[in-house]
């Protein structure tokens, strides 16, 4: 593949302005980032995979789905056979649960009060004189009173929360602490089975089936993912910047490639916002593979620039902006089919990966041939005074 571009690098005047772009590019988008979505196996939802033989589409599911149960979008995948669902989290149940989690906290802290009183009255019973041991009791109670009020109130939230369900035996009893934990629990069970029965019922009403399997993904779950995939995710970074300065030994050739490397995604992330690519598994695992990309071109760049010495710095950069750039648009073309073709045939796994790596693809070449190589050419000057 031939490229006619001239040497853009010449002109040593422009590489401040050349790397300003990525950085303005970078800062617009961890603006955007604040409206990135989550898909429900982050947010929390359900997902439901139907025996079945219908011939709609994808999409014309999606749509009679989103409708009758008055939720985004949801999540359809069809192969041979199968149909799998993906539906939101219903925020009643998510805020219940939430509520549900404090109901357990202060019992807990109740329980715990309430043995600590007691332990000081029977204390108190051989050594009355105890000053230290009145002061402890009195504590004790005082905690025992303050978490038996929160325990109510937030089992009177989380019954609020459940009002749409109230058909399902939704009730609070604050007869005692026991009593608020045990109704706390039936009420949220009750309304899950609900919600349960009326999206199985909205299922078959659009999609004939002869059996399924019905998974719940709660809040506390998704949270647990979430963090566990920023954790996969920070730590692929912390590892790659390792090796990156092992292999140049110094900062700024490694701080240009971690910086290249980190853009692409921040910008992909942008995307992300913009064209309403939710972050869940599957674009989580295409930040990971972006992350792959953005490394490859980024060392090819600062090794044919800093390690290498034949020709000038600033041929040296033009070289590998053209291999750079048969390499990056070689996976543009690939990636845009997919992203393509996923979102015509509503595949959202795919369109997810797709769209995140195209995009951050599509931001690499800013970020590298603009950013990156103008810093590293500004660094060899200086390193030639």
């Amino acid at each position: 593949m031939a490229f006619s571009i001239p040497n853009i690098y010449t002109n040593g005047k422009n590489l401040k302005l050349f790397i300003a772009v990525p950085i303005v590019l970078m800062l617009i988008s961890i603006y955007l980032t604040q409206y990135i979505m989550l898909d429900s196996s982050l947010s929390g939802g359900v997902s439901v995979t139907l025996q079945t033989n219908t011939s709609m589409s994808p999409g014309q599911i999606a749509s009679a789905l989103s409708s009758s149960l008055h939720t985004p979008s949801p999540s359809v995948q069809v192969s041979s056979g199968q149909v799998q669902i993906t539906i939101s989290a219903n925020k009643s149940l998510a805020d219940a649960e939430n509520y549900l989690l404090l109901v357990y906290q202060y019992h807990s802290n109740y329980t715990q009060d309430l043995v600590n009183a007691t332990t000081y009255k029977y204390a108190l019973q051989r050594d009355p004189s105890n000053q230290t041991l009145m002061t402890l009791l009195g504590q004790a109670q005082s905690g025992e009173n303050s978490s038996l009020s929160s325990l109510k109130s937030s089992l009177a939230s989380e019954i609020a929360a459940l009002q749409p369900f109230a058909g399902r035996n939704v009730s609070a009893n604050y007869s005692s602490a026991d009593a608020m934990l045990a109704s706390g629990e039936n009420s949220y069970s009750n309304a899950s089975d609900e919600y349960q029965d009326n999206v199985i019922s909205a299922i078959s009403k659009i999609v004939p089936f002869s059996s399924y399997s019905y998974q719940d993904i709660t809040v506390l779950q998704s949270t647990y993912f979430l963090q566990q995939l920023q954790t996969i995710l920070i730590v692929a970074f912390i590892l790659i910047s390792i090796v990156v300065f092992v292999i140049f030994r110094t900062a700024v050739p490694s701080i240009a490639v971690v910086f290249g490397a980190a853009n692409d995604i921040i910008i992909a992330l942008g995307a992300m916002a913009i064209f309403k690519i939710p972050l869940g598994i599957a674009s989580i695992g295409g930040l990971l593979m972006l992350l792959g990309y953005a490394i490859d071109t980024d060392v090819l760049n600062a090794i044919r620039i800093v390690k290498r010495h034949e020709g000038t710095p600033e041929d040296r950069a033009y070289s590998a902006m053209k291999t750079g750039l048969t390499m990056t648009t070689t996976a543009i073309v690939a990636f845009a089919v997919l992203f393509a073709i996923s979102y015509v045939e509503y595949i959202p796994t795919f369109y997810e990966i797709a769209g995140v790596v195209l995009f951050g693809l599509l931001g690499d070449l800013v970020t590298t041939w603009l950013g990156n190589a103008s810093m590293l050419l500004l660094y060899m000057k200086r390193k030639s005074r």
